[in-house]
């Protein structure tokens, strides 16, 4: 089944600890927006608002790249993860079945969380070493692009 919305972690698979964009993160979703594929965000935020949120982002990111229905913040849902209620909230919103829905992550736990609640998963490496630049072509690969 083909993938038509990918959600990401913001920390550690869009954006280092320093706030800066991952290494091909940008130019990954740019390719995915031109294969049609929604995009969202499904990010641990604690208890910051989302205006504390944006401001900490740098400034070459592209909020307006995701469907703001699928940008998902813990603070502002009530649910963190890898509590399975925020990846079926997320599928609940892109009103697709879970399989057409991938959920891309550093995290293990959080991959399993996703994939518990039928969402499909994409574990990449944190920075430095960050692989998401190779992620299409994986997901390609693999028959999950249309």
């Amino acid at each position: 089944m083909t993938i038509n919305v990918a959600f990401f972690d913001l920390g550690e698979t869009l954006l280092t600890r320093r706030r800066e964009s991952v290494p091909g993160a940008r130019e990954v979703l740019a390719e995915l927006r031109r294969r049609q594929v929604r995009l969202g965000i499904i990010s641990n935020t604690g208890d910051m608002s989302r205006r504390a949120i944006l401001e900490t982002l740098p400034r070459d990111f592209d909020l307006g790249a995701f469907e703001q229905r699928l940008v998902i913040f813990s603070s502002e849902v009530g649910v963190e993860k890898p509590d399975p209620r925020i990846f079926r909230l997320s599928v609940e919103r892109a009103s697709l079945p879970a399989e057409e829905c991938l959920f891309c992550t550093e995290n293990l736990l959080h991959t399993l969380a996703a994939q518990q609640v039928g969402m499909r998963a994409a574990r990449v490496l944190p920075p430095p070493g960050s692989d998401v630049g190779t992620l299409v072509r994986e997901l390609a690969a693999s028959g999950m692009l249309g």
